[in-house]
Formats: C-alpha cells, sequence, structure tokens
C-alpha cells in the first residue's frame, strides 16, 4: 500500500495551512467542507508529501473529540489500495476494525474512503485509487 497523506486534525484551517505554508508547502486546492463528516479538509503538499488538514464545523465531528483531548496533532495515516473491500477483509484479519465503512469522499473527488483502527497502532484511512 502506498501513503497518501497524512490526516492532521487542527482547530483552525486557515492558521495550520499558514503555518505548513511558512514551512514550504503548497495548497493543493481551496479547502473543502465536508457537511457529511461535519469537516473542514484541507490539503498541502511538500516535496511529494501531502498533509490533510481537519478541523470540525460542529461537535458532532469525530475530530472535534480528539481535538479536546489531545490538540492539534497528526491522528491517521492514508493508504491507496486498488479495492476498498478486500484490502478491509485483510486488514480485519490483522487485528483491524472498522471506525467508519466505506463512504465517497467529496474532498478526494467522490473515491471510496474508509477508516480503520488497529490497539498497537492507532487509525488509518484506505482510499480507493491513486492521488486526491
Amino acid at each position: 500500500m502506498k501513503i497518501n497523506h497524512i490526516g492532521y486534525a487542527v482547530k483552525d484551517v486557515a492558521g495550520a495551512a499558514r503555518r505548513f505554508e511558512a514551512l514550504g508547502y503548497k495548497s493543493m486546492k481551496p479547502p473543502f467542507r465536508d457537511d457529511g463528516r461535519n469537516v473542514t479538509i484541507h490539503f498541502l503538499e511538500k516535496d511529494g508529501y501531502v498533509i490533510e488538514l481537519v478541523s470540525p464545523t460542529s461537535t458532532a465531528s469525530p475530530v472535534s473529540m480528539l481535538l479536546s483531548k489531545v490538540g492539534n496533532s497528526p491522528y491517521h495515516v492514508c493508504y491507496e489500495v486498488p479495492a476498498i473491500g478486500p484490502a478491509m477483509e485483510e486488514l480485519k484479519g490483522q487485528g483491524y476494525l472498522v471506525v467508519a465503512p466505506p463512504a465517497d469522499a467529496p474532498a478526494m473527488g467522490g473515491k471510496k474512503v474508509a477508516f480503520l483502527a488497529h490497539k498497537e497502532l492507532g487509525m488509518i484511512e484506505l482510499v480507493e485509487g491513486e492521488g486526491i
């Protein structure tokens, strides 16, 4: 599995984007509000590495709870897979639990994504296909 991006939970997308831009990151596209997930998402890239800034738009967002516990921080690694179903089954066989089943991700062009977690690793995201 190829790494697609690192998800970074932040309270303020615009402020965090300015800090990453000061480090040489470039915005890949404008911030996107995903009302289905109650988050705003902004992708930035530097030297082939992609950061996904994720900020809650309401307390209903799972990211809101994470921020209240640990503050701004990386919280998932996203991996590209050719087909999400078989990849999930393989990971479930390795002890991963499904946190969020496959669903379309508007910020990623409608690609299917799913979130899984492992007690020894934390959260990962799978995206079906390549790129953002």
